[in-house]
């Protein structure tokens, strides 16, 4: 028994000092086992810390097409902490971001590429910009878009490039804005314009890139292209038969679409009446259906792949007493 009793002590004693010279094995495994994981979840030099954001969540970019209520999304995600859109590039008093974190110097010269880059589409946006300088990079991209009739109007009422814009300095109102024959011939000539531009513009790239380099009085693009307003939403929405918006919302059905889109993020977030938009018109008094033949004809032409990608329907003429929808006859 007491034999016994004693090769049990010595047991114990055996293990005990097993168990001491294992322990700081054990100790050193467990700290690099942390390190390896702290070291994947840190970027390092080459990666961006949009990379690292994306290891944890899906994070969601505001892509903003001109005219489809980009402005009220970029106020509420600032009043909820989160940076969209232009508010990623400078601090805007009316919207309410004060944070902007991508580095940013407007360029002196027309660019349809790096003027105002929150309204550049990403297929271009991708090749003018490395992954620090592009708010895009690893995140799920959601976008509004709008009948073409309806935005085109938006487009005539716009404060800053639309027919006598009231924030333009040098602005005469020397014409009735609400006469449907001035608003007609502004459009047509508008529209037929932008074409032409957007068109020189892809004859000079192969694969998306610019070829170009730009500068003061230097191969400098069309105004009316760098300011990228009424450019085909199609443009934003895909680069060539690829997808790149993931998320794309309805300006006719924008509170609900957005609200569902939040909750699939998990952001509480909400936008305000449309009537309450940072920049709303009030005098707008023209709309769709004062739009004649003749400038339905050139939108149709121009934005032939909007209303096929986005299933908005495309007449010749709007008929008195006839209904027409600006809902989209399919979604996306």
């Amino acid at each position: 028994m007491v034999s016994n009793m004693v090769l049990i002590r010595k047991g114990k004693k055996g293990f005990s000092s097993s168990f001491s010279r294992i322990k700081p094995v054990m100790i050193v495994v467990s700290i690099l086992m942390f390190c390896s994981l702290l070291s994947k979840l840190i970027p390092t030099s080459s990666e961006t810390i949009v990379d690292a954001k994306s290891k944890f969540a899906r994070r969601l970019e505001f892509v903003h097409i001109t005219k489809t209520g980009g402005s009220a999304i970029e106020k509420a995600g600032a009043a909820h902490g989160i940076i969209w859109g232009a508010c990623h590039y400078m601090n805007i008093t009316d919207v309410g971001c004060f944070s902007p974190d991508v580095p940013y110097t407007a360029p002196n010269y027309q660019s349809y590429a790096k003027t105002s880059p929150w309204h550049t589409p990403p297929k271009v946006l991708k090749t003018q910009y490395n992954d620090n300088e592009n708010p895009y990079v690893g995140a799920d991209l959601f976008a509004v878009i709008r009948n073409p009739y309806d935005r085109v109007v938006s487009e005539y009422y716009c404060p800053w490039l639309g027919f006598q814009p009231k924030f333009r300095k040098d602005t005469k109102y020397e014409k009735d804005p609400n006469d449907p024959k001035v608003m007609n011939f502004w459009v047509r000539d508008m529209v037929t314009r932008l074409e032409k531009s957007l068109g020189e513009y892809k004859a000079t790239q192969k694969d998306g890139d610019q070829k170009l380099e730009q500068g003061k009085g230097l191969n400098e693009d069309p105004y009316n292209l760098a300011q990228k307003h009424f450019v085909n939403q199609a443009e934003y929405a895909y680069d060539g038969e690829e997808k790149v918006i993931k998320n794309v919302i309805h300006y006719e059905n924008l509170s609900s679409e957005f609200l569902t889109l939040m909750k699939e993020y998990d952001l509480d977030v909400s936008l305000p009446p449309k009537s309450e938009g940072t920049y709303t018109n009030a005098e707008k008094k023209l709309t769709h259906l004062d739009l004649d033949e003749e400038s339905i004809a050139v939108i149709n032409r121009y934005a032939a792949a909007e209303f096929e990608a986005f299933g908005y329907e495309m007449v010749k003429k709007f008929e008195p007493g006839v209904a027409y929808s600006l809902n989209a006859i399919k979604k996306e």
